[in-house]
């Protein structure tokens, strides 16, 4: 297997790690509660989610589905599929890198203010039996909706990818529904997980390339530069190529 696989298939639980951690520092602190601000908005309200919750079951179910392996699907599926088959590393590298920035940024705004899930205030019912959730995230963990904007912002990276495309943005269409239908989230928070998406897709990459080459030059893949460190970029890379 290739050495750039391996490293990547090391470090980048990292990211998980991450967010676990800010996810946990989160409960010790005690954040503002807000949830009372959207009670008051359209669409916020027991009448609205009484309409979704009250689908025929099947499609109770399908969206379930969707909500329970369609977001994993998109985001592991996603990064292996530039991983192992197109071994595209800048390209999954920017995706797990986007999504740690995601975590990281997401984790900090929960640690200062949350939203509780409708069925934690008898707006709707927990179609989903969330008690479980907490080892991977809280339902407090409304706005923005990283369902929402995860699902978004991956749609995002596969819209140059031939018939995969229409595959994630119906994804990333379905997965906002679905936590709606659930009562895991509001309407506020899709929205809003919507322009996150878009915030972290467009975020610059700079640090995405730094963190690429590092883990690179991990596998091997870049000789070290043994030149004084005040050459340019560009001459610095034709000596890389050149000692190829």
């Amino acid at each position: 297997m290739d050495k750039r696989i391996l490293v990547r298939l090391v470090t980048y639980p990292i990211a998980y790690i991450m967010w676990g951690g800010l996810m946990w520092y989160s409960q010790i602190v005690e954040p503002i509660d807000a949830t009372n601000l959207l009670l008051n908005l359209p669409l916020c309200n027991k009448e609205f989610y009484l309409i979704l919750q009250t689908l025929p079951n099947i499609v109770i179910e399908f969206f379930k589905i969707i909500y329970l392996y369609g977001f994993s699907l998109m985001i592991v599926g996603g990064i292996a599929y530039y991983l192992f088959i197109k071994k595209d590393f800048l390209k999954s590298d920017i995706i797990l890198i986007d999504l740690a920035l995601g975590w990281l940024i997401a984790g900090l705004i929960y640690t200062i203010v949350v939203v509780q899930s409708p069925f934690q205030v008898g707006v709707a019912k927990d179609l989903i039996n969330s008690d479980y959730f907490w080892i991977f995230t809280k339902p407090t963990y409304e706005i923005p909706s990283l369902h929402t904007a995860y699902s978004f912002l991956l749609a995002l990276h596969f819209k140059d990818e031939k018939y995969l495309n229409y595959i994630y943005f119906t994804l990333a269409v379905l997965i906002p529904i679905s936590t709606l239908i659930m009562g895991m989230h509001w309407v506020v928070d899709v929205i809003t997980g919507i322009f996150y998406g878009y915030a972290i897709y467009k975020f610059p990459k700079t640090l995405h390339l730094k963190i690429n080459k590092a883990l690179d030059f991990l596998a091997g893949h870049i000789k070290p530069c043994i030149l004084c460190g005040n050459c340019k970029i560009s001459e610095r890379e034709g000596y890389e190529k050149q000692r190829k």
